[in-house]
């Protein structure tokens, strides 16, 4: 009887962990879903152009590039828990400052220190994930990411309606940075799970090597795909198709709710095909999609490109984070660290070097290459990853 309880009460602790890091994935998807909404009005707001704004991009990807490194050596010492919490706490506070940005550099700034949040709790949330589909026993991860879709569907859709409200952006982004850090809080005392033991396989970030290099770059080419969605496709809804702004932010809650369905059917879709034969198969839907985004004449044909997309590109990434944490002779937060460095960092570096191309040959033949970079993952994951 006491086993049972004990078990019971276990179960139900897991359950709540469960729901908590998909909160935390909730939260960081919400804050893209609200950035991307709201880059039109910051980039009017201080009249910059494609260029100027591919270096406030750039510096978002530096700072949560710099900032996944060092996370990954701050899980061993404080936890996943521990760094989910406040690395989400410090992404809702940044995400309020960029409508007060009094100059250019100020945005840069601002967006710089979003960047060092959202790099700390993607690595911080995606290693508590792990380790709570390992307690759990079967497949999760995709159902887990599914919340940031979910998050960032539901950031973009507010985003759009106050936008067509004509709120502003200092209103708009500040409630939704608010609202979110509730949410963080609310989470906070259910993220934790039963203690595992300690393990000898190396905790510390290493130069990527091996499958972990394959994992790494697959992994890159659906973040910056991913990147250019949240970053660029309002702009290009706009700049590309004449959508109005607040038809331009539906572009990426198409994407977003798409990834929605995809992940929250995932589980089933990779235990139908198999790891290999669905990230193949989401690849060249991908593709697919992109293909329909870069050659559409209307907001639409734009709109039915980003569903496909949204639907090719779900699986991808949790299906590699997943194989991440199960690789031989290196510990599951050390190789998802080195994963996601390489993950986020070139979804968060991909659109800044889009808009400087954009400066050269426009934004719709600037996205052409990410319809070559879902190819190579439908072509190459056999070779890289070795699932």
């Amino acid at each position: 009887m006491t086993a049972t309880v004990a078990s019971t009460a276990d179960r139900r602790r897991l359950i709540f962990a469960r729901a908590a890091v998909a909160a935390a994935f909730f939260v960081a998807g919400a804050a893209m879903g609200v950035w991307a909404a709201h880059i039109p009005l910051l980039k009017a707001g201080l009249g910059v152009d494609d260029a100027a704004l591919g270096f406030v991009l750039l510096a978002m990807g530096i700072g949560a590039v710099c900032a996944m490194p060092p996370t990954g050596l701050l899980l061993h010492r404080f936890g996943a828990v521990a760094m989910t919490i406040a690395s989400g706490l410090a992404l809702a506070a940044a995400l309020a400052l960029p409508p007060f940005a009094p100059s250019y550099p100020a945005l840069v700034a601002s967006a710089g220190l979003i960047g060092l949040a959202m790099g700390a709790i993607d690595v911080s949330m995606n290693a508590q994930a792990a380790a709570i589909e390992t307690a759990w026993g079967r497949p999760i991860m995709s159902s887990i990411h599914a919340f940031f879709s979910i998050g960032g569907l539901a950031g973009a859709t507010a985003s759009g309606g106050l936008i067509a409200l004509d709120v502003g952006a200092v209103a708009g982004m500040g409630l939704s940075a608010l609202a979110l850090g509730a949410v963080v809080a609310l989470a906070a005392t259910r993220l934790a799970i039963a203690a595992h033991g300690p393990t000898d396989e190396p905790h510390g970030l290493r130069l990527p090597r091996g499958v972990v290099l394959g994992l790494g770059a697959l992994a890159l080419a659906a973040f910056v795909s991913e990147g250019a969605m949240i970053d660029w496709s309002a702009v290009f809804m706009i700049q590309a198709t004449g959508a109005t702004p607040a038809l331009a932010a539906v572009g990426y809650a198409a994407f977003s709710a798409a990834m929605t369905f995809g992940r929250l059917t995932g589980d089933a879709f990779v235990a139908r095909l198999g790891p290999l034969r669905a990230v193949q198969v989401s690849g060249a839907v991908a593709a697919a999609g992109l293909a329909i985004v870069v050659a559409a004449p209307t907001p639409g044909v734009a709109i039915a490109g980003f569903v496909v997309a949204g639907l090719g590109f779900a699986n991808v990434v949790p299906v590699l984070f997943s194989a991440s944490a199960r690789l031989p002779g290196v510990a599951p937060g050390a190789a998802l660290s080195m994963v996601a460095t390489m993950a986020y960092g070139g979804g968060l570096l991909g659109p800044p070097l889009i808009g400087f191309l954009a400066h050269g040959v426009g934004l719709r033949w600037a996205l052409l290459p990410l319809v070559f970079a879902a190819l190579a993952i439908a072509l190459f994951v056999r070779r890289a990853a070795k699932l």
